[in-house]
């Protein structure tokens, strides 16, 4: 894709107090203003409340990403660039992923989740593993699951993602685009 890195696509619009990539509206928030969000929620709430993050994330994140993909000449390879780049770009730390098969696993490091948490015995960058979830989900045009295993805010050095094909799904939200599988 040679598209300009998303940070010098944004439009910062000031004057009616907007941000944009095209009719993609972005939001710039501190991230210990959203943790602390869940931080304050009781526990259960606060785990209701990261899947509904990673679900929305999932969700409206994959039509960002779905519209990288139908740019002319985009493979797997090329959107995987476009994430990686996209997410450094937004602030969402360092992103290296790597397919394994039919699994895309994902290092982030220096994730804007974790390092905002308050420390936790559990993950904390659900948003992370719905875009994941929606990035398998587009290149192999199947359903996908995409589960944090390991945070910086429960101590690890990174945070790590993994997305797994449900090889039960029938999934109509994307059209493959073409695996370009990578070693680690």
């Amino acid at each position: 894709m040679t598209a300009a890195p998303l940070h010098q696509r944004l439009v910062f619009d000031t004057a009616a107090g907007a941000v944009h990539d095209e009719s993609r509206r972005y939001l710039l928030m501190r991230a210990d203003v959203l943790m602390g969000l869940f931080d304050s929620l009781p526990a259960a709430g606060r785990d209701a409340a990261l899947q509904a993050f990673g679900r929305s994330a999932a969700r409206h994140g994959g039509e960002s990403l779905r519209a990288y993909a139908a740019a002319p000449g985009v493979d797997g390879a090329a959107l995987q660039r476009t994430v990686e780049a996209a997410a450094a770009s937004l602030g969402w730390g360092r992103w290296t992923l790597a397919w394994q098969g039919r699994a895309l696993d994902l290092e982030v490091r220096n994730s804007p989740f974790a390092a905002a948490a308050a420390p936790s015995a559990r993950p904390v960058c659900a948003a992370i593993a719905g875009m994941l979830e929606a990035l398998a989900t587009i290149v192999v045009g199947e359903g996908a699951s995409a589960r944090e295993t390991a945070c910086a805010a429960c101590g690890a050095p990174c945070c790590r993602f993994t997305a797994a094909i449900d090889p039960l799904s029938s999934s109509s939200l994307s059209t493959p685009v073409a695996i370009q599988e990578t070693s680690p």
